[in-house]
């Protein structure tokens, strides 16, 4: 059984728009593509992912935990 995911709507909806982000263009969803969105992407929380040297710097800038000297 071939399954090609590229054709689920979410994932035709998510195509759509990284093409206009790459175009630099706006974009206007219809009802479905936003309630589509919404059911798919609607409960996430995105939670940065630092580098360690990221947080080095945070922590020598005094953002992040006590600041080295």
């Amino acid at each position: 059984m071939n399954f090609n995911s590229s054709e689920l709507p979410i994932n035709k909806l998510l195509d759509k728009i990284n093409v206009t982000a790459s175009n630099n263009e706006s974009l206007l969803l219809s009802v479905e593509e936003v309630k589509l969105l919404s059911e798919n992407c609607g409960d996430s929380v995105f939670i940065p992912v630092y580098t360690n040297e990221q947080i080095v710097e945070l922590c020598k800038q005094g953002k992040l935990g006590k600041p080295f000297k």
